[in-house]
């Protein structure tokens, strides 16, 4: 039998602490990311979000769905720009609703009402062209759903959805994307602090120039999954755009400016080009809203999501186009049209529910924007953790020597 001499012990479990330490240090400072730490934190924060969700009723915002009561009655999905227009015009003139976002796209023309074929029929026939002249005069502005649609979105606070793709090899090209957020000039400054995009799907022309905004609905899925947070700021060929959130808010606080800020503690490392949050500012009034290092936000759940959850109202789109909804049941409030029904799969995983309505999340940053809740994480979050584990070290090298094995034991799992 091998005698290891006490000492000898001592200085093994000394070193295994250290060992141990320093390597919880580099996972801290992100040399060295451990993925079941990393995992083990998400749990964590997982489980404190749900403890401490609201759960309560915000009366601020509604969501409009486009649920299988909807598609049972008015018909299969995509509906006919006709029957969006009478939707938006119930909701911004019978309605009154003060915002309206679209977690919808309108990417394609509406060919539904027969007047594109009316239309070639009369450029190939010179006669045909002659006895449809006016019959064509006369049901152009009926039959073309597309211009009905943009019609009600004009001059109204319509807010129109798009989408960004990260895709390599040929990424889309299509429609027309809204102003970006920054004149050239800032472009350069953020460069190294937001997320990247290389392609995106947008709206047609006649609605991105009728609708006066639009952002993007893109969520960032985490390793696992789990949708927890949506960039505030996204990054495409140089430009800058906003989320649809963001974009309804400043819509519905009278467009106040976004400003990028960078930490201002001088001891961080040299090099850093993250940010340290993104300002909304309206001449004195300044709002604050917490990003990570690419000026992502965490989505601040209010509940466990869906038309029960408890968070916000759901309002059925067929209630609306069949005019079920009392007049001025919506006046004042903030909307969000989108759907859960299963065949438009706009469905996502999050930590409070593993299926969760994609136009929930929005509203739910919405919410978080509305009441200045949007959780975050400091700039020295990373300097405290490093004191924590340091100081776990010093409590650890100093007492273990001292313990028995089974009291030793103990004292590492408490810590």
């Amino acid at each position: 039998m091998i005698h290891v001499p006490r000492g000898a012990w001592r200085a093994l479990r000394i070193a295994l602490v250290v060992a141990a330490v320093l390597l919880a240090c580099a996972h801290a400072i992100g040399l060295v990311p451990l993925r079941f730490v990393t995992q083990l934190d998400l749990a964590i924060a997982d489980a404190r979000l749900r403890t401490f969700m609201l759960r309560t009723l915000d009366p601020r915002i509604v969501i409009v769905d486009v649920d299988e009561k909807s598609l049972a009655e008015v018909g299969r999905w995509p509906w006919g720009r006709d029957t969006m227009a009478a939707l938006a015009d119930d909701l911004f003139v019978r309605q009154r609703a003060a915002v309206v976002g679209f977690d919808l796209l309108f990417a394609e023309a509406d060919t539904s009402s027969g007047l594109p074929a009316l239309e070639r029929l009369a450029s190939r026939d010179p006669d045909a062209a002659r006895a449809l002249q006016t019959t064509l005069a006369t049901l152009r502005p009926s039959l073309d759903y597309d211009a009905r649609f943009a019609r009600a979105l004009a001059g109204r606070n319509a807010v129109l959805g798009y989408y960004l793709s990260s895709e390599r090899l040929n990424p889309p090209r299509v429609g027309v994307l809204p102003a970006p957020l920054f004149d050239p000039s800032a472009q350069t400054k953020l460069s190294g602090s937001v997320t990247h995009w290389t392609g995106y799907a947008s709206n047609l022309p006649v609605f991105s120039q009728a609708a006066p905004a639009a952002g993007f609905f893109n969520a960032l899925p985490d390793r696992d999954g789990q949708v927890r947070s949506v960039p505030l700021i996204a990054e495409l060929e140089g430009r800058h755009y906003e989320p649809l959130a963001l974009a309804m808010l400043r819509r519905y606080t009278g467009g106040p400016q976004v400003v990028p800020v960078a930490p201002a503690q001088a001891w961080l490392p040299g090099g850093y080009r993250g940010l340290d949050h993104v300002e909304l500012r309206q001449g004195r009034e300044r709002l604050m809203i917490p990003v990570d290092a690419q000026a992502r936000a965490r989505v601040p759940f209010r509940g466990p999501g869906g038309p029960n959850g408890g968070a916000f109202e759901y309002v059925s789109a067929a209630d609306l186009v069949k005019g079920r909804v009392a007049a001025s049941h919506l006046a004042g409030k903030l909307v969000l049209v989108g759907s859960t029904a299963p065949g438009v799969y706009d469905m996502r995983a999050t930590p409070v529910a593993e299926v969760f309505p994609g136009v929930e999340v929005h509203a739910n940053l919405l919410s978080g924007l509305l009441d200045e809740r949007i959780p975050g994480e400091p700039d020295w979050a990373a300097g405290f953790e490093l004191l924590q584990l340091l100081a776990i070290a010093t409590l650890l090298i100093g007492l273990l020597p001292r313990l028995r094995a089974i009291h030793a034991a103990r004292l590492m799992v408490g810590l």
